[in-house]
């Protein structure tokens, strides 16, 4: 190639990626914003934030799950063989879906008085927060077949185990619970490690101990009244109950009463992980352009919800609140 054109190829290479004054960093750089994550979100993320995050590759999450194992003829003579008994797998995969949110710092923002820098950061975060709300809400309510672009949450994910209250008048009692749970330890050999509800079921839940002492006299004339439940004593050791805005309370199913959902789940068994997101990409900012008085940026990442045993997950659903 003629050096002159080499040259004039390489400029243009070259300003295609410099910055323009207004944006920081070369505009085909995706930045990554995994540390930003900490901040305050707008509501707690408690599911996103307590499940484990793996890398992903391909255009899916695939993984293999053991669905029987052979049992029963272990014994064999001396100097001879063991049996081989033939496992069952199934290969299982989800594809990766994309979550994001455009934003836009106006001119006008700007000649309001704060720099680039603080309304890119302010919009950023803003951006974040949206993000991962949703993220949080998939983890749950996430449907593939209402909508291509979400991925299963667990409402779609467990058909095993699912129990129906249908707004039994005793409301939440801790029997669901055992009964639940029992089935998991007894046809799996699982413990499960958490449960999950609404921040209604929460407050249900800590009623059922309003008979018990529930005021605290702390230094002074400091008095604190309520319980808070956190975890429950179940037969198999302590379980922490994680609420979620995420599981909705629902007023129109039953009329006159409110009802709710409990998810029963086994995030991690035998030391592997058993529900964690798979991120193609974490989440990330490119900047896109400037379109009209606006400079536009996007908070993106590419994840799915991955459960490796959808029978070690049970869901009680329409139990009664209110």
């Amino acid at each position: 190639m003629d050096p002159i054109n080499l040259d004039r190829t390489l400029q243009n290479v070259e300003k295609m990626l410099t910055t323009p004054t207004y944006i920081q960093g070369p505009i085909l750089v995706r930045e990554n914003l995994s540390s930003f994550i900490n901040r305050l979100t707008e509501k707690d993320t408690n599911l996103r934030d307590r499940l484990p995050r793996k890398p992903g590759s391909g255009l899916a999450a695939s993984w293999t799950v053991l669905t029987a194992i052979g049992v029963g003829n272990a014994p064999f003579a001396e100097g001879g063989t063991p049996t081989e008994d033939a496992s069952s797998y199934q290969r299982r995969s989800a594809v990766y879906k994309e979550l994001g949110k455009t934003k836009s710092i106006s001119d006008k923002m700007l000649a309001a008085g704060k720099t680039f820098l603080d309304q890119e950061a302010e919009q950023t975060e803003i951006a974040i927060r949206e993000t991962i709300q949703d993220e949080e809400q998939f983890i749950i309510t996430g449907d593939s077949g209402v909508s291509a672009l979400q991925f299963d949450g667990l409402d779609t994910i467990i058909t095993t185990n699912v129990t129906d209250d249908t707004n039994n008048a005793l409301g939440f009692r801790t029997d669901l619970l055992d009964a639940e749970i029992a089935k998991i330890v007894n046809n799996y050999s699982v413990i499960p490690t958490a449960i999950y509800v609404s921040y209604g079921m929460k407050r249900a839940i800590n009623q059922s101990l309003a008979g018990d002492v529930r005021v605290e006299l702390t230094s002074g004339n400091s008095v604190a009244t309520g319980v808070d439940v956190n975890f429950y004593q179940s037969m198999v050791g302590k379980l922490p109950i994680i609420p979620t805005f995420a599981i909705a309370d629902d007023t129109t199913t039953y009329a006159g009463n409110t009802v709710s959902d409990i998810y029963i789940v086994t995030e991690r068994s035998k030391g592997q992980d058993v529900i964690y997101m798979e991120d193609l990409y974490p989440l990330g900012k490119t900047m896109l352009d400037r379109t009209g008085a606006a400079i536009k940026f996007m908070v993106t990442e590419c994840t799915v919800l991955v459960c490796r045993a959808e029978e070690f997950q049970a869901k009680i659903a329409n139990v009664r609140i209110a």
